[in-house]
């Protein structure tokens, strides 16, 4: 909790920086109101972190991208039966395909742990009611010229999702605050791991909620999922976690799903047209 919590700090200070710098970002001119309206966001996003990270805590890095790879069926659910925005049926059958992948993966996963199982799981309700949320912000007149730009939006959304996290972080962890502290000023390693991830991660969700404003929640999942067969190899490669041919095909099948989902509603068009 408390590594999850101040990598949304130190990000949320990267963006305040660009709002002071000149010429950098304009700020934004919202309300209390504003503030108040994007507070689910927030606490969707701050969620989906922390439980992210006690994911990867809790098991290997490989198998909790694994089982996050899932999070497009999450957003799909929601987005026909809360959101009421529906999904093509031909999109509806992809999605199978793309968790057959995931459980063919992690089926032979040496680090399996129900406590990273859920947390994963977990991590993809936050982010799908995130994904959801967002979307409705931006189609709030009023509120996106008051923001004034997605980077904004972002910003916003990373300082009140801090916020958020404080109250959980003190009650989870304060007993122990001064420990990390003592060991930030004194491991180097720790320290330079720390601001350089959470300035990625600012980077990396900066740029997804830009995609949310060109798509829609459902595709922004998907396409967030593609990545991952990336993360999971890469990290696999580096920490030298278990790599083996069952795991790389559910990759494979995963990631060609997420594909297939990509252009199916174009497949079909054209074959009735």
């Amino acid at each position: 909790m408390t590594i999850s919590a101040l990598q949304l700090g130190i990000g949320s200070l990267y963006g305040i920086f660009l709002w002071l710098a000149p010429d950098a970002r304009e700020k934004p001119k919202v309300t209390m109101d504003d503030i108040i309206a994007m507070l689910p966001v927030a606490f969707c996003y701050a969620g989906a972190h922390s439980a992210s990270v006690f994911s990867f805590s809790a098991g290997s890095v490989s198998f909790g991208q694994i089982v996050k790879a899932a999070e497009p069926a999450f957003a799909a659910v929601l987005a026909q039966f809360v959101y009421k925005k529906p999904v093509s049926k031909a999109k509806w059958l992809c999605l199978p395909i793309v968790i057959g992948g995931v459980v063919l993966a992690s089926v032979n996963e040496l680090d399996f742990a129900w406590s990273a199982l859920i947390s994963a799981c977990l991590a993809n309700m936050f982010a799908a009611v995130r994904g959801n949320e967002n979307k409705k912000l931006m189609e709030t007149e009023g509120l996106k010229d008051r923001l004034g730009s997605v980077g904004n939006q972002f910003c916003i959304t990373s300082i009140l999702g801090f916020l958020v996290s404080l109250p959980f972080l003190m009650i989870k962890e304060g007993s122990r605050f001064g420990e990390f502290v003592e060991a930030f000023k004194t491991v180097p390693a720790l320290r330079s791991n720390m601001i350089a991830s959470a300035l990625w991660f600012y980077g990396y969700n900066e740029l997804s909620t830009m995609t949310l404003k060109k798509t829609n929640a459902v595709t922004q999942s998907v396409a967030n999922t593609a990545k991952r067969v990336i993360v999971i190899v890469g990290v696999a490669l580096v920490l030298g976690e278990s790599l083996d041919p069952m795991k790389l095909i559910g990759c494979g099948i995963g990631i060609g799903g997420v594909f297939l989902y990509s252009i199916i509603d174009k497949l079909v068009k054209a074959k009735e047209d």
